[in-house]
């Protein structure tokens, strides 16, 4: 296999806002790994409270570069324990190989994940996504008080 990747500061259209703070940006991580042409892409981002930086996950990848790119694809499922033994200390780069890995192995069988995992769409749910924090609506003004 070979292996690439690139980093990038993805802008949000609005600032995030969360327990831990606030965020215009999110640094992230792309990897491609590629087998006779077929490509597949992974992704992880650089979340400050967990300390991988982008910088980390590429010191980890060039160090870790040369056992990627000698593994023979033909299971992701080894692939990922492989991964989680050669990268044990970061769960974000291990995650963005992972789903690199998937994506060439569904390319490379000519079949979308969802087949060659039998999930069913209908019965899967449409989202998950983190709702961040705004300014509360009632702040500033008086309260009045309720009781009888």
């Amino acid at each position: 296999m070979k292996l690439r990747y690139w980093s990038y500061e993805l802008p949000f259209k609005y600032p995030f806002t969360i327990s831990y703070g606030t965020k215009t940006h999110q640094p992230t991580l792309v990897v491609e790994l590629e087998h006779m042409g077929i490509k597949g892409y992974g992704e992880a981002p650089a979340i400050t409270y967990y300390h991988i930086p982008v910088e980390k996950m590429i010191a980890d990848l060039e160090q870790k570069r040369t056992f990627i790119e000698k593994y023979a694809l033909t299971d992701p499922d080894r692939f990922w324990h492989f991964l989680h033994h050669l990268i044990p200390d970061n769960s974000f780069l291990v995650c963005a190989l992972d789903i690199a890995a998937w994506d060439l192995y569904g390319k490379m069988r000519r079949q979308p994940l969802m087949k060659l995992w039998n999930y069913d769409p209908a019965s899967m749910p449409l989202t998950d996504y983190t709702i961040g924090m705004d300014t509360c609506p009632f702040a500033g003004r008086r309260q009045r008080r309720l009781d009888p």
